[in-house]
């Protein structure tokens, strides 16, 4: 990553919006020598996020994870308000409010004329193009996409996303300001945009296909994709992430393409739930039920599907990483440790494809391919011998 830029020193960062990613952005930074400016919805929410923030730090500088220095200087250099004018002043402004296109285009509108003229302002969108909310605004060049992933200090990894038209001063800024925070980053241009969780919608999408067809349950599902694939089953993916967040998430993201037929059972599924209110972990239920703090039981995986489907999801998973990588958006090292870092595990995908071999994987698609038709399972050119 590039350090040493002819960029003037990042003093002030702005966060505005104080949800999950919002709240968790800003305890991150809270950590760095930034003057915290933190622009809450309501006076209730200012309030909510002000006595917790108050009760952390004491809380820290009792057990002697800091000391009364730190715990000065950022309370003096902490604003948590509710007017977006106290932003006024800030090197970078960081959005982190809900994925409503309608919202964020009426914010930006507000923002623009209060912040400096070379103010960079920066989405926490997961799946919309900066430019769809940004047409309205005096200062496109500086206007680009952020993504953090949750929770951001133990996932080193972030998608700085760019429009056409993002000027080399912002994405400068951005990466400077990313060096600081000691956070990986890759940039990717809006129309490959959110690529990490593009990579994992095929997977999903198909995990879900058996659900809907009846062949196992989102338990069985989840305990074989944690047994063999990843430390966190899809369907709990998906109530920790929001099955709101998901549904808005998967229109975005399948939008433009042609095969929407695979992708139809997960969406209709995702939206009977948001009609339903199971939004997953914060409503207490979801696919998952967490009434009363109660845990789900595991079911345990029919050995007769673990194979087939074991296999079916881990070549979906490795062919829609080739498939990005085809993309040139960044090296297969660094795709490989985004990979890593998003999911929390060992291995990436490429790791994996060397240790099953890609005659194997492709054969296992061909085959998916040959039999359903669906683009998802068509191989990436990457997998084919040369």
């Amino acid at each position: 990553m590039v350090r040493d830029m002819d960029e003037p020193e990042i003093i002030k960062i702005g966060i505005i919006g104080n949800g999950k990613m919002g709240t968790d952005i800003f305890y991150y930074l809270a950590d760095f020598n930034f003057h915290l400016t933190w622009v809450c919805r309501s006076e209730e929410g200012r309030k909510n996020s002000t006595d917790p923030f108050v009760r952390k730090l004491s809380r820290r500088r009792r057990s002697g994870l800091v000391d009364g220095a730190f715990v000065s200087y950022r309370m003096m250099n902490t604003n948590i308000t509710t007017r977006l004018s106290e932003l006024s002043d800030s090197d970078i402004v960081i959005e982190a409010i809900g994925e409503d296109t309608d919202a964020k285009a009426k914010l930006f509108g507000e923002l623009d004329p209060l912040v400096r003229k070379d103010t960079v302002i920066a989405s926490n969108s997961s799946s919309i193009k900066p430019s769809c909310f940004i047409k309205n605004v005096g200062r496109p060049e500086y206007y680009a996409g952020l993504h953090f992933f949750f929770p951001v200090k133990y996932k080193n990894i972030v998608e700085i996303t760019t429009t056409d038209s993002t000027g080399e001063r912002a994405i400068n800024r951005i990466k400077k300001f990313l060096s600081i925070i000691e956070r990986f980053y890759i940039i990717l241009h809006e129309s490959e945009g959110f690529i990490l969780n593009r990579i994992f919608l095929d997977f999903q999408a198909q995990a879900y296909r058996y659900y809907a067809e009846g062949a196992l349950e989102p338990e069985e599902i989840d305990v074989i994709v944690k047994k063999d694939i990843f430390p966190l089953g899809v369907f709990e993916f998906m109530d920790s992430v929001g099955i709101d967040v998901m549904y808005r998430s998967v229109i975005n993201y399948t939008r433009d393409l042609s095969d929407r037929e695979f992708y139809n059972p997960l969406l209709q599924g995702l939206q009977r739930l948001v009609r339903e209110k199971r939004l997953g972990r914060k409503s207490g239920a979801g696919f998952y039920d967490y009434q009363d703090n109660a845990s789900h039981k595991e079911s345990n995986y029919r050995d007769d599907l673990r194979t087939s489907v074991s296999s079916c999801l881990i070549c979906l998973y490795i062919n829609s990483a080739f498939k990005a990588l085809e993309k040139n958006i960044c090296s297969r090292e660094d795709m490989e440790y985004a990979i890593r870092e998003y999911m929390g595990t060992e291995k990436g995908p490429f790791t994996l494809a060397d240790e099953i071999g890609a005659g194997k994987i492709l054969k296992e698609l061909t085959g998916l391919y040959e039999k359903t038709g669906f683009d998802a399972f068509k191989p990436s050119c990457m997998l084919k011998p040369v």
